[in-house]
This record gives C-alpha cells, sequence and structure tokens, in this order.
C-alpha cells in the first residue's frame, strides 16, 4: 500500500493546531483533575464510537485517505475531541448557559459540528463509505448532552468538601 503525505494529513495537523490555540488560552479555568477526566472521557467515547463504527463488519467511514490508522488522525482524535469538548464545557460553565438556554447553545455547537463534519469530508479527511451526514444530527446532541453529565457530575464530586475531609473509616 502506498502511503501519502497530502492534503488530509496537513488538515488533521492544521485543524488540530488550531484547537489547541483555541484551547490554551482557557485551559485553567478547569482544574488540572477536571481537564484529564473530561480528555480521557472524550478519547474513551471516540475510540470506542468511532472505532466501532469503522471497524468490520461497519465500516461506515474512513479517516484519511486509507482505511488503515494514520498517525495524523490518530492526532487529530486525541487533541481535537477532547479540546473542542473543553472549549464547549467552558462557554457551558463561564457563561452559566442552564436551563433553555442550555438547549440553545447545544443546538448551535451540534449545527458547528454538522457543518466542521461536512469540511472535513469536503478536505478529503474523512471519507464515507456507508455514513450519511445526516446520521450526525442525533449524534452531536446527544453527546453533548452525555458530556455536560459527566462535566456535571465529575465538578460535584471534586468540588465536593466532603471528600477533602479526613478519610472515612467503614
Amino acid at each position: 500500500m502506498n502511503v501519502t503525505f497530502d492534503w488530509n494529513e496537513w488538515y488533521f495537523i492544521i485543524t488540530s493546531a488550531l484547537i489547541i490555540l483555541l484551547f490554551l488560552p482557557i485551559r485553567r479555568y478547569f482544574p488540572p483533575a477536571l481537564v484529564t477526566i473530561i480528555w480521557v472521557y472524550n478519547v474513551a467515547l471516540v475510540a470506542t464510537i468511532d472505532y466501532f463504527l469503522l471497524a468490520t463488519p461497519f465500516q461506515l467511514y474512513i479517516f484519511g485517505d486509507n482505511p488503515t490508522y494514520e498517525l495524523s488522525g490518530a492526532l487529530f482524535h486525541f487533541f481535537m475531541y477532547p479540546c473542542s469538548a473543553l472549549l464547549f464545557l467552558f462557554g457551558y460553565d463561564r457563561w452559566e448557559l442552564y436551563g433553555k438556554k442550555t438547549v440553545w447553545y447545544i443546538l448551535c455547537w451540534s449545527a458547528f459540528s454538522i457543518f466542521f463534519e461536512w469540511l472535513t469530508v469536503k478536505n478529503h479527511a474523512l471519507t464515507y463509505t456507508g455514513w450519511k451526514l445526516f446520521y450526525s444530527i442525533p449524534v452531536y446532541p446527544a453527546a453533548a448532552v452525555m458530556l455536560i453529565l459527566v462535566f456535571r457530575f465529575s465538578k460535584k464530586k471534586l468540588m465536593d468538601p466532603e471528600l477533602e475531609a479526613s478519610p472515612k473509616v467503614y
């Protein structure tokens, strides 16, 4: 198999670098433990869902220009999803977008995510082999709700004064 380094690899590198640059100014907004939890959660979510849909028998899409797993795609998965999630949570938490505002915020981020997925397909960094863009419409809001739930649960546990007290004896 002929392995080439062309535009789709550059697309992964450029978009990953851009999301990292957007993440850097807000990285200290969250405690390091919370950043780690969100980072690991997102990498695990991507590993579970994307790789399931990429594998046999489904093979619904491929990252890059060949069906093998490429380093540029791995970097994209490792940086794009966690940094995007933390940017999403920054806006949600910083501007207190709760209640009905949460619904609108999720819908706006979902619309942007669908646009970004479309852009990724147009740049041949993601190739559908059975997936359709409209399948993603319910995926992004569901992922955003799950992310908010993980964030709120983790934040509550990390901020719980009981956890800072002396260890309990059972």
